[in-house]
């Protein structure tokens, strides 16, 4: 990364803020809102090449991806500095799961950390998927919106224009029963891996929600596609 990237660079998701919100309201709700903006964030991480990001190994023998929130926090690293990489959550996510070495992620772990071990990434885990009505345990109900934030629908498109993968995208507004207000929920027909593609939609369209605004995303099925085409026109289409 170049200097003005890394003194750029400021993760969407605060520890702080996150930790605070959870300890006042634990619901479920709660937990999905502080998820959903986990989910789709980056964080800076020293690494040595591809796959190889640095870990903080603990007195007690677990081993953590160190992984930072904005260049001050990451030079509070003690050891050793290498290159510097941008890296989103799901893919931090894997990695833990792929390597029984590790045992999970510590973000700012020299100023007010948190630190997600495999319990805690599988809930968070388990809490999204449910969120996302996996196993029929979550019923969602869709509406069209006109809440298009300036800007977000070209940020959309300019994305998705580099992956041939994709061939529409549905931005509606989406309400489970339990919760008080609608979220955003975008609704992507593309054939691929979630991880591989939710977390930079992500990325490209946190600048244009209001900070702390929760944004769900789901795979499209058949059942999803109709229900798509009969809320919403589609905020992209593969030309």
């Amino acid at each position: 990364m170049t200097e003005y990237e890394l003194n750029a660079f400021q993760s969407e998701f605060d520890p702080v803020k996150a930790a605070d919100s959870l300890k006042e309201d634990n619901s479920r709700e709660n937990k999905i809102r502080n998820f959903a903006v986990l989910k789709t964030s980056y964080f800076l991480a020293y690494t040595k090449g591809p796959g190889r990001l640095a870990v903080l190994n603990k007195k007690d023998g677990t081993a953590l991806i160190a992984v930072f929130t904005n260049r001050a926090e990451l030079e509070k690293w003690p050891f050793e500095k290498q290159e510097v990489g941008e890296f989103p959550f799901e893919t931090l996510n894997k990695m833990v799961r792929d390597n029984a070495r590790l045992d999970g992620v510590v973000i700012n772990p020299f100023g007010a950390s948190m630190t997600l071990r495999r319990p805690q990434l599988s809930d968070i885990d388990l809490t999204m998927r449910t969120a996302a009505g996996a196993g029929g345990k979550r019923e969602l109900r869709f509406k069209a919106t006109r809440d298009y934030p300036m800007g977000l629908p070209v940020a959309l498109r300019e994305l998705m224009e580099q992956h041939p993968e994709v061939y529409r995208v549905w931005l509606v507004a989406a309400h489970a029963e339990g919760e008080h207000t609608d979220h955003k929920l975008f609704i992507v027909d593309f054939d691929g891996k979630r991880e591989d593609l939710f977390p930079l939609i992500g990325q490209a369209v946190r600048p244009y929600l209001r900070e702390g605004e929760p944004v769900e995303m789901l795979k499209a099925d058949l059942t999803l596609l109709r229900i798509a085409e009969q809320t919403a026109k589609p905020m992209y289409v593969k030309e």
